[in-house]
């Protein structure tokens, strides 16, 4: 086994132990870019607006001219500061859903057998206890299948692996 193939079995390895972890936080990420503002811009500048003067005063617009700036400069800010913090979970939502969803089809590519093993170790959560029962084989049996599994798995990342090296010399 050579250097790259030891490594990328680490790495499948790694995806398979992390993928419940990984699924989680999309969507907490998902979650995070839903509601990106706490205060949004237009309630700001009402709540900044005088249209409830204290006194004497008579005004003739909602806003004066200086608080008409000051508001626009803050939604300009507001937007920057939200945009600064939306892009890097953007960023880091669509790596993890690229990463889950490659995981998940290369599991639906493995022959039936390791399909179906992968799938419920993996994707579904299941025990080894159970998936053994549910499969009518033994726990050593199911080792077997998962090993296979992976040295398939690694096959397949190897491959992508080698198309997005070429994309990048291309």
């Amino acid at each position: 086994m050579g250097r790259s193939r030891i490594f990328m079995k680490g790495y499948v390895e790694k995806m398979i132990s992390e993928y419940p972890q990984m699924v989680r936080e999309r969507e907490h990420l998902k979650k995070q870019m839903e509601i990106k503002e706490f205060l949004s811009a237009d309630e700001l500048i009402s709540a900044m607006s005088f249209s409830h003067p204290d006194g004497d005063r008579v005004q003739s617009s909602d806003l004066s001219d200086k608080t008409a700036c000051i508001a626009i400069g803050y939604r300009e800010k507001l937007d920057k500061i939200n945009n600064e913090l939306v892009v890097p979970i953007q960023k880091r939502y669509a790596a993890l859903d690229k990463e889950i969803s490659f995981l998940e089809s290369s599991i639906e590519e493995l022959p039936e057998d390791m399909n179906i093993t992968m799938q419920e170790l993996v994707i579904e959560g299941l025990t080894w206890k159970e998936v053994a029962a549910d499969l009518h084989i033994s726990i050593t049996k199911l080792q077997r299948l998962r090993r296979a599994a992976i040295e398939y798995l690694v096959r397949i990342y190897q491959k992508r692996e080698s198309q997005l090296a070429r994309e990048l010399l291309s």
